[in-house]
């Protein structure tokens, strides 16, 4: 009877959790998002040449080459992001008879019109495409979205300088010395490891993007750096974020070449390297330790997508991590640390 209330009751405060992350999304967002930049900062601000400095200097240092890089790279893509934005319409006008040529088989097969709008194959329409102007509701957004943008940044810094002191006063709430002794131990493996996790996948997101860039510039695609920023971004989000860029790079290829062989060539060759990467230069480095069964980050990207969009797709992997880690200390955790394998 105990055991069945036990469970019950941690099932209402999974539903709690959940609904309060839901309905507190803006609220909780930036937090979760200024933690995990802690966290993948939190390495430098203990090495030479910054631990000689004054920690908040040290740590404004760091957020300032953050920001200028995320805004150097955003300024260098800027122009040729928006130049792609205004070609959309004529891209997919471009391969939609290539597209159709390609599903014809399967047209005559299934003889229906299931394809017909897809290929614009229906009725015959103006030739002309309208390129609308962005709705009003995103420049009302825009204030939203800034100060998120500096929540975001201000909590970042204040992670970096006063975490640690956060984090002792928290230890000191624990009654006994064993379970001091068992939450440093926990702080200490999530800091180092996810750390460790987040420099590897973001050094392997750079490295696929540099050869997607460079397969893209030996097919002769436009923008070949575009589409590596582009592909490492992606590739922090498993399986979704790979899935989009070869849909992508396949719309980009049926509207550059002619043929259909050599149209699906960048969409192919950035699967092969993504496949190379996540099969063997990540595994390679991380370690059997840090990997986690595939159906639980699907699941797992299923759920935070749902509650938070494309930033709980990008921040649910590295929440998965966490879980893993403390799952594996607590002794009845353990099994789902074992289910997480």
């Amino acid at each position: 009877m105990l055991q069945s209330n036990s469970r019950l009751l941690w099932v209402l405060v999974l539903g709690v959790v959940l609904y309060t992350c839901y309905f507190a999304s803006s609220l909780i967002l930036p937090v979760v998002m200024a933690a995990f930049f802690a966290m993948l900062l939190s390495p430098l601000i203990n090495r030479a040449p910054l631990r000689w400095l004054p920690r908040g200097l040290a740590a404004l240092l760091l957020v300032a080459g953050l920001l200028g890089s995320l805004g150097a790279v955003g300024v260098f893509v800027s122009k040729p992001a928006a130049d792609w934005a205004r070609k959309v319409p004529f891209a997919m006008r471009e391969a939609a008879p290539k597209l159709k040529a390609m599903i014809q088989p399967l047209r005559e097969a299934s003889r229906t019109n299931v394809f017909d709008d897809l290929t614009g194959d229906g009725p015959a329409g103006p030739d002309e495409v309208v390129v609308r102007p962005p709705r009003a509701d995103l420049v009302s957004a825009t204030p939203r979205v800034l100060g998120s943008l500096l929540a975001v940044i201000l909590l970042t810094f204040s992670f970096l300088v006063y975490g640690d002191d956060v984090l002792r006063k928290l230890m000191a709430l624990r009654r006994t010395r064993a379970q001091k002794r068992l939450t440093a131990d926990i702080v200490q493996q999530i800091q180092s490891d996810l750390s460790r996790y987040m420099l590897t996948i973001t050094a392997t997101s750079l490295a696929l993007g540099g050869a997607t860039a460079g397969l893209l510039w030996y097919l002769g695609v436009e923008d070949p750096l575009l589409w590596g920023v582009l592909a490492a971004a992606l590739n922090l989000t498993p399986f979704v974020g790979p899935l989009i860029m070869a849909l992508l790079l396949a719309l980009v290829g049926l509207s550059e070449f002619d043929t259909i062989g050599t149209a699906l060539l960048p969409a192919a060759g950035f699967l092969v390297l993504h496949g190379v990467e996540s099969n063997v230069l990540t595994p390679m480095v991380l370690g059997r330790t840090m990997r986690i069964n595939p159906l639980a980050i699907i699941l797992w990207l299923m759920l935070w997508g749902w509650l938070w969009g494309a930033i709980g797709l990008l921040v649910a992997v590295p929440m998965l991590v966490c879980l893993k880690i403390v799952a594996s200390r607590v002794e009845a955790w353990q099994g789902w640390s074992r289910l997480l394998e």
